[in-house]
């Protein structure tokens, strides 16, 4: 059945003569005529009587006006959402630990979206542990982490710098100073991030490269997140580790920032993938990514 056959016949019965319905298509009025006589012989029946001043449907014909009208209303709908050719168009699961998802992650997959609108994003937030985990059962597309992958068949692409650093309540006795010696850590009320978590590897490694060891401390609460333990730090409960990228963007007045003595905790954010499994939508955001996407911070 013919679409333009269709709307020709409801375009007549709507206007009541072939000549207004040609008028109302832009066609000629004996093309309406040709295109509503092709659609009655399909059919085989008669749709409309001609002998009447006025072009009136037949029970026949009342019967497919309806189904006509709710079909062409359907196409018409269909069509605006329908991919243009080559264009991409899938879902994007994407696994996140939160100082890359609110760091860098998010205008990136903004800049993609805008440029393929047929893609959809998903983003589920966990430890880098976690992320890495993720990717490598193929649950997730790619993942983002503030390391690199522990796993050796997974790739990596370097996205942004960062540095972790001491965050205390800024009316902390340590707010004024620029760095602490690490010793004068003893016996402090830490917030800290759960086991898995990449900014605290990132510590531990570092401590460790020192030949130093964190000395007798108090944990007050473990947190999920970068953002919740900044939050708990400027409530005032305890001191605790986290990323430069997020204390620069979230509590610059209830929060102060330093280093340990001696000591730069250096890590690069990094988006992690399978190369082996790579749905077309992930080949094109992982390209876009190294393409476009790195970030280098001084």
């Amino acid at each position: 059945m013919d679409l333009d056959h269709l709307r020709a016949f409801v375009e007549t019965v709507r206007c009541g003569s072939f000549s207004q319905a040609a008028a109302a298509l832009h066609l000629s009025q004996p093309s309406v005529s040709r295109r509503v006589a092709r659609l009655e012989a399909e059919i085989g029946h008669i749709l409309l009587e001609r002998q009447r001043p006025v072009a009136t449907p037949t029970r026949a014909g009342l019967e497919l006006f309806a189904f006509a009208e709710r079909t062409l209303a359907e196409w018409d709908r269909l069509l605006p959402s329908l991919p243009a050719e080559g264009e991409l168009v899938g879902k994007l699961h994407i696994a996140a630990s939160s100082t890359p998802t609110e760091s860098v992650l998010l205008p990136l997959v903004t800049r993609f979206v805008h440029r393929h609108a047929g893609v959809q994003t998903q983003l589920h937030g966990m430890n880098s542990a976690s992320v890495e985990e993720c990717v490598q059962r193929g649950h997730c597309d790619v993942g983002f982490i503030g390391r690199s992958p522990r796993n050796p068949l997974l790739r990596h692409v370097s996205i942004a710098q960062d540095e972790v650093v001491l965050a205390v309540p800024a009316t902390h006795p340590l707010a004024t100073r620029s760095a602490v010696e690490i010793s004068a850590l003893a016996g402090e009320a830490f917030v800290v991030r759960e086991t898995g978590s990449g900014t605290w590897d990132a510590v531990q490694s570092a401590i460790s490269e020192q030949g130093v060891d964190l000395p007798p401390r108090r944990i007050v609460a473990e947190v999920p997140d970068g953002q919740t333990q900044l939050a708990a730090i400027a409530a005032g409960q305890g001191v605790g580790f986290v990323s430069l990228l997020l204390a620069e963007r979230a509590y610059r007045r209830g929060v102060a920032v330093l280093r340990l003595q001696g000591m730069r905790i250096l890590r690069t954010i990094q988006m992690v993938y399978d190369g082996r499994r790579l749905s077309p939508v992930a080949q094109a955001f992982v390209a876009f990514v190294q393409a476009e996407g790195t970030l280098p911070r001084d």
